[in-house]
């Protein structure tokens, strides 16, 4: 790929795992050819865990393909079907915070580890920013005050039949400001995408 970005990254390159209906040319990706060859990928799936400690550079992550690492996860796995092969899009089935319901009906939603934030309809992301008491900044960005990361409510996402609770730890990101101090910003933000690809949400690292 050409320009700055391989230049000025910290990365030689990106390994596309999305699906050939939405790749250049059609081409091939991956993922298909690794999982035609089932003498190597007798398991036709694969796994991320990324770790939560920025610090950490010598465990930032790890890609398990055609099996999963049980010693990244705990519990039983919850299974949710594609709705299409374009992204690896699936049906979210509700995002509440303490009892209380922010989607109407399930949304599609798409895992994406190349997105950093937790993406969403605009006008529910304003609610759940109002909610944890984020503060507006520019380009929809959030602030929060950090001394209030351990009294955030749990922010529940259901999968599967499945619920997943992000604590503020989790949905708030700690950055250094260059002051010797953090800047608090909330890992959510607003999307609209239109039909007929959206609307949806996005389930970025954050998640």
């Amino acid at each position: 790929e050409p320009g700055i970005t391989f230049v000025a990254a910290k990365f030689d390159g990106i390994f596309g795992m999305g699906w050939d209906t939405i790749s250049v040319n059609k081409i091939s990706q991956p993922m298909d050819q690794i999982f035609a060859n089932s003498a190597i990928c007798p398991n036709q799936l694969f796994a991320f865990w990324l770790s939560r400690d920025v610090n950490d550079i010598a465990n930032g992550g790890e890609i398990t393909l055609c099996d999963t690492d049980s010693n990244h996860y705990s519990g039983s796995i919850a299974w949710e079907p594609l709705v299409s092969e374009d992204y690896w899009r699936i049906k979210l089935g509700a995002v509440s915070i303490s009892g209380t319901t922010y989607t109407n009906g399930p949304m599609d939603s798409i895992v994406d580890t190349g997105t950093s934030l937790l993406t969403g309809p605009s006008d529910i992301i304003k609610k759940i920013q109002h909610k944890i008491g984020g503060i507006p900044l520019i380009n929809g960005e959030y602030e929060v005050v950090c001394s209030k990361i351990p009294s955030l409510p749990n922010i529940t996402f259901t999968l599967g039949g499945q619920n997943f609770d992000l604590q503020g730890k989790d949905y708030i990101l700690q950055l250094p400001n260059g002051n010797g101090g953090m800047t608090c910003l909330s890992g959510f933000m607003g999307m609209d995408i239109p039909a007929p690809a959206g609307p949806l949400w996005i389930l970025g690292d954050v998640f």
